[in-house]
């Protein structure tokens, strides 16, 4: 099966993504039973393209990298803006991965509202549309009848949401706490070693795993929104990033830290939900942990999660220094689920 691939977004991780697409193709095709063929891709910087021939994606990717203009390659006709691409390419699937609003989740939803319209499946690694739109945008895939994937959106490429809805059927999220954001536990524990906030955020940025406006990581928006996407998935809520308790790391001292660590103790920030009769709550800010908790032991860019269940109490999820390979890969896991699903409606 031939898979027509669209990317709304060309930055680091849709980069990592087309490169590892190109370097298992053969795997994929062995084990799967499917190949890929890019036909469109919009980028705010870099020009807008489709292409009926295909796109070569390394030539794509080294374009973006030098800083050219996407419709200088062969056999692409520029395109005016993304929304146009999405009305008009043909595509089985697009993959969304334009950088986190915090305020509104825009453009991203409507780019996504408009592919699902059109009967095109969609992957997306921004937390946005989850956060500020998912029942809305779930209710759509349901009754438009494509797939709409989001793996990548919390923890990078661990298990998550799959975890949940295909390996633990009849049970109840209850809660949940963690450390979701790599950038503040790079910052953190990097303090933590010696070394200045700057340093440690410069390092984030090099890494390519800080947000593209670094203030959503330190002032605790990434991780805000990370919490409602997983109390709107995992909760069946509809709660909003205006309604966490938000409190970023800009307060936390080199003193705060050496005071904790002489406790036993390490500062984290923590994001909590946690289910109340029929309403949810949700925190974000620093917090003293037993630094030999799962959640007090997370150094470096590395991600932990915990899951309180009714029936499987407590089950923690943790990703050990986390890079754009392991984002890169949420997009693989999702592109072989919806392939699976769309094998399944054909028979």
């Amino acid at each position: 099966m031939e898979l027509r691939l669209a990317f709304i977004g060309f930055g680091n991780v849709a980069r990592a993504f087309a490169r590892m697409l190109v370097e298992h193709r053969s795997a994929l095709e062995k084990e799967y039973g499917f190949r890929c063929k890019s036909t469109a891709i919009a980028t705010a910087q870099h020009g807008c393209i489709t292409s009926t021939a295909g796109i070569d994606l390394l030539e794509a990717a080294a374009c973006v990298e030098r800083g050219g203009n996407l419709a200088e390659l062969p056999e692409s006709v520029h395109i005016a803006d993304a929304l146009s691409v999405i009305n008009i390419c043909k595509a089985d699937i697009l993959f969304e991965t334009t950088p986190l609003d915090a305020v509104d989740g825009e453009p991203a939803i409507t780019q996504i509202r408009t592919a699902l319209e059109r009967g095109i499946n969609v992957v997306t690694a921004n937390k946005g549309p989850i956060a500020f739109a998912y029942n809305e945008l779930k209710t759509l895939a349901r009754d438009a009848g494509p797939s709409f994937r989001f793996e990548g959106t919390v923890m990078d490429g661990a298990p998550v949401f799959n975890l949940v809805e295909s390996c633990l059927p009849g049970l109840r999220v209850l809660g949940f706490s963690g450390v979701l954001n790599s950038t503040t536990n790079l910052i953190l524990t990097g303090m933590e070693s010696g070394k200045s906030f700057e340093d440690s955020l410069a390092e984030a940025r090099r890494r390519g795993i800080a947000e593209a406006n670094a203030d959503y990581d330190i002032d605790g928006w990434d991780a805000a929104v990370k919490a409602v996407a997983l109390a709107n998935v995992l909760m069946q809520s509809d709660v909003r990033p205006a309604d966490v308790a938000r409190a970023g790391i800009r307060s936390v001292s080199p003193a705060d830290l050496e005071a904790a660590a002489r406790s036993g103790m390490a500062i984290r920030l923590v994001a909590r939900g946690e289910r109340i009769l029929d309403r949810v709550t949700l925190s974000v800010q620093p917090e003293s942990v037993p630094l030999s908790s799962a959640i007090g032991c997370v150094r470096g860019t590395s991600n932990v999660l915990v899951i309180e269940t009714d029936l499987m109490g407590q089950i923690a999820l943790y990703e050990d220094n986390p890079g754009l390979k392991q984002t890169a890969y949420a997009l693989l896991s999702d592109l072989c689920t919806i392939h699976g699903k769309m094998l399944a409606k054909d028979r």
